[in-house]
Formats: structure tokens, C-alpha cells, sequence
């Protein structure tokens, strides 16, 4: 999946971002210990104001619940609780999706976020989680099965190659998807390449989970109005458009079929080979945005592997090292948002290449990371085929386009903290 971040803005700003982060974390710690009666600090509560301006209300607000909701699940009563670590690990996590609107105000709204290369991500990754909680008390099937139900459900019968342009997935993972299917009798069909068709199981299901993912969807909606939904799909069926295009030229590269050795320059006579109309739903706001994720992904891994030679999770790794060298471990894997294990054959990779170097104690969790002399020239790299990759998405957009889809995308990102926290909360219950 495509993260890196832009460099502008930070430097100095680093060390701001890492204040607005401590006064959450002391705050969300001390609301755990104490509960809701917990005395807030006055002039942290003003420092948190100058650093995130009108959204300081709401990141408090936010943490506050989040807070109250694992002190609720941990059964903690009274004052003086001990803050669990697997507390401030699920806060990171919160405090990275408070992040782009974060930087986008420490820098005066001088740029706006990259949002297909970070928000996007992040948004999704909240939408994930939160499902994966919300849809496990129906069944526990993954991401990719549930997409391929409710593709089954709204279109018919299909055969893997169209629901792989569809949901912009490779065909080895959809047929992956298709055979747990099939296993489990939610699907159907006469022989290996002919149309996957569901069952009356897996059309009782589609149904159920259809009614909570539409509940869903348009939770994320709130506070939008229908003309503003219209204008946002309407830049996203843009961006999907350039998303393919991108795709399909990256792929190009490796064959005799590439029209240009750049991969960032358009095709004025391109029209898509995949891909469907967008519907505009509120109760489908995710799905197309699942597609653009996964198909800018794609092409990311292409590029950052046909440039650097290092795979798409790599590149990432690399580049938040490099961003804020250097970095301390826990930092790093909280911007991951992976676990300990894969961070850590990742860097151990990257530091046998020669590409990180790391210092500090001794120990993995101990230490401090940062480039080399070729892992800063590969960073390098990596930030200027980024920043092609978003200047070639977004250049369809006039000014007003992206300034009205940036707000947009802002309003359904609260929401997902939103939701997600509710989840959490009423998991934590259900596990008391």
C-alpha cells in the first residue's frame, strides 16, 4: 500500500508535531487513571489550541472517549488506575489518523495534504478495523470475501476476472477469496474459469451484511449534504480514471506495449479497460474509494520496485525513517500501524542491504534508526516519484475541485474516528 509522505513542513515541525502528541497522550492517560472527573491542565489545554487550532476541541473530545470507553472495558473503577501499554499502543493509532489535518494546520494550509498517498490509507484503515469489529459478531470473513458477497449480490454472477478489475484486486487474491467462498457454500459455479454465482446462503448473508454495511456508510456521511456527495463522487470517478491509466502505463513499462518510458505523463487518447460507473450512494461512499486505494497502491508498488528494487512495505519503512531521522522504534511502528514482528524483519532487511543503520543501546526496541548514505539517495528518490504520483492524480482538478473534495474527505475521516472508537469501545465491553 502506497504511504509515503511529502517532506515539506516538517524539519521544526517535527518536534511541534511531537507536542500536540503529548498532551493527548498525558490527557488520554489521565482520563484512564482517573475517569471523567480527571482535572484537565489548563495550559496544555491552550498549547493544544495554538498547535491544532479549531480542531483541538474535537482531538480532545476524541481521546477523552477513547479513554473512558478502554477504562470501561479494563473494568477500572475510582482514581490512581495504572495505565495499561497496550492503552498508549491503541492511541497511536488514533493520534496517526489526527495526523494529516494536523499537519495541514501547523503549515498554514500553505498545501494540501497528500491525501491519496497518507489520508487515504489511514481513513481505510480505520473503515477496516471498525468493520472487521462490527461484522465479526455476523460472521468472520475477511475484507475481500465480504466485497466479493456484495458484488455478487448488486451485479450477478461474475466471472474472477471481472471482480478483480472491479474491486482493483490481482486475480491470484481473488481466486483466493473465491475458493473460502466456496468452501463455505456461499458460493457457486460449474467449473474453474466459468461466472462465480452465490447461493441462497450466501444471498441470505449478502443481505444482512448489506443492511449493517449501508447503516454503515451512511454514518460516514453525516454532515454532508447531497450536492456535496454528488461534486465528491464526481472527483473520485476523476481520480479512479487517472488511477487506472497510471496503473495500466506502469505496467506497460515491462513490456514492448509502453507508449512512453515515462509513466507520468497522460495518454490523451486513454479510456479505461476497467472499472465501473460510480453509483452515488450514501451507503456506498467507501467502495469506490477501496478502488482507488487499491488500484494507486498497485501502480505504487511497480514504481517504488522498478526504481529502488525494494517492495512496496520496504519503500514505505525506508521513507518514514528517513523523514524523521532519527527515529526510536516504538515511533516507527506506530506510524506503520503493523506489528512489532513485520516492522522488525522489515528494518532488519533494510539494515542488510546497507540501506539503515542503526544506533543507540543495544536491542531492537532501544534503539534509533536511520538512513545510509544509498537509503537517503533511495528516500530521495522515493519523495520525487511520489510527489509525480500525486501531481499526475490530482491534475484534473481545478483549484475549487480539490479544495471542495479535501474538505469533503475531511468530514467523512472524522466520522471513521468516530465510528471506529465506538467499536472499540463496544468490543472492550462485550470482552468484560
Amino acid at each position: 500500500m502506497t504511504t509515503t509522505r511529502e517532506s515539506s513542513g516538517r524539519g521544526n515541525g517535527g518536534r511541534r508535531q511531537m507536542a500536540w502528541r503529548d498532551v493527548l497522550v498525558e490527557r488520554a492517560r489521565a482520563v484512564y487513571a482517573d475517569g471523567p472527573d480527571a482535572v484537565p491542565d489548563a495550559r496544555a489545554g491552550e498549547a493544544l489550541a495554538h498547535l491544532l487550532g479549531p480542531m483541538a476541541d474535537e482531538a480532545l473530545r476524541i481521546v477523552e472517549a477513547f479513554a473512558l470507553g478502554a477504562r470501561a472495558g479494563d473494568g477500572a473503577t475510582g482514581t490512581g488506575n495504572a495505565v495499561p501499554p497496550e492503552f498508549e499502543t491503541r492511541l497511536a493509532i488514533i493520534l496517526n489518523g489526527l495526523a494529516p489535518a494536523a499537519e495541514t494546520h501547523r503549515r498554514g494550509e500553505e498545501e494540501p495534504p497528500n491525501v491519496i498517498q497518507q489520508a487515504l490509507w489511514q481513513l481505510l484503515y480505520k473503515v477496516r478495523e471498525s468493520a472487521e469489529l462490527s461484522y465479526a459478531r455476523e460472521i468472520d470473513l475477511v475484507e475481500l470475501d465480504r466485497r466479493i458477497l456484495f458484488m455478487l449480490r448488486s451485479q450477478g454472477a461474475l466471472v474472477p476476472a471481472d471482480i478483480s478489475a472491479a474491486v482493483g484486486v490481482d486475480k491470484a487474491q481473488v481466486s483466493r477469496s473465491v475458493k473460502r467462498l466456496l468452501d463455505l457454500r456461499m458460493v457457486e459455479r460449474d467449473q474453474i474459469r466459468a461466472p462465480v454465482a452465490l447461493t441462497r446462503k450466501g444471498a441470505a448473508l449478502a443481505d444482512r451484511l448489506l443492511r449493517l454495511a449501508e447503516l454503515r456508510n451512511r454514518e460516514l456521511t453525516f454532515d454532508i449534504s447531497d450536492d456535496e456527495l454528488a461534486g465528491f463522487f464526481a472527483v473520485i470517478e476523476k481520480l479512479l480514471r487517472r488511477a487506472v491509466m497510471l496503473y495500466e502505463q506502469e505496467r506497460a513499462l515491462s513490456s514492448s506495449d509502453a507508449r512512453s518510458a515515462n509513466p507520468f505523463e497522460a495518454d490523451p487518447e486513454y479510456e479505461p479497460t476497467s472499472g465501473h460507473p460510480i453509483v452515488i450512494e450514501r451507503a456506498r461512499i467507501i467502495s469506490p474509494l477501496m478502488t482507488l486505494s487499491a488500484y494507486f497502491s498497485r501502480s505504487g508498488a511497480l514504481t517504488f520496485k522498478r526504481l529502488t528494487s525494494l517492495s512496496n512495505f520496504e519503500s514505505w519503512v525506508l521513507n518514514e525513517i528517513a523523514m524523521d531521522a532519527p527515529i526510536d522504534w516504538n515511533t516507527l511502528v506506530s506510524r506503520l500501524d503493523r506489528d512489532h514482528s513485520q516492522a522488525g524483519r522489515t528494518v532488519r532487511a533494510l539494515i542488510e542491504r546497507g540501506l539503515v543503520d542503526r544506533g543507540g543501546k543495544p536491542g531492537r526496541r532501544h534503539g534509533t534508526f536511520m538512513p545510509t548514505g544509498e537509503g537517503q539517495r533511495l528516500f530521495e528518490i522515493i519523495q520525487e516519484a511520489s510527489r509525480q504520483r500525486s501531481a499526475f492524480l490530482m491534475a484534473p482538478l481545478s483549484p475549487g475541485e480539490r479544495e471542495r473534495f479535501l474538505a469533503t474527505f475531511e468530514k467523512v475521516r472524522r466520522n471513521a474516528v468516530v465510528q471506529l472508537e465506538r467499536e472499540r469501545t463496544f468490543d472492550e465491553l462485550d470482552q468484560a
